[in-house]
């Protein structure tokens, strides 16, 4: 799952995101929503969702993606995805000598 795709979720469902941060150690990224619901995710492509008001949302992303089981979870540490590269623009226009 990516932070478009569970942004896209919300945008079709009005819910906005409060505050967005990443994690400790830069491993994913935490939506706190003006709900009151967490959504975790990680850079690797896990989630996990919690808070009271989270059935719809779960139900939602779960359509797209089967939300992470910590309960299932075998200790093994995942790997974090690679970068993708970022886009250099090319300038159409010669710029004036600085």
């Amino acid at each position: 799952m990516t932070i478009d795709q569970v942004e896209a979720v919300l945008h079709l469902a009005n819910i906005k995101i409060a505050l967005r941060h990443r994690f400790a150690f830069d491993t994913g990224t935490i939506l706190r929503l003006e709900n009151l619901v967490i959504i975790n995710l990680f850079d690797d492509g896990r989630y996990y969702v919690q808070g009271s008001n989270s059935a719809g949302i779960l139900a939602a992303l779960s359509d797209i993606e089967a939300p992470w089981d910590p309960e299932k979870w075998d200790g093994e540490m995942p790997r974090q995805a690679a970068a993708a590269p970022v886009p250099v623009p090319v300038p159409t226009k010669r710029l004036n000598n600085m």
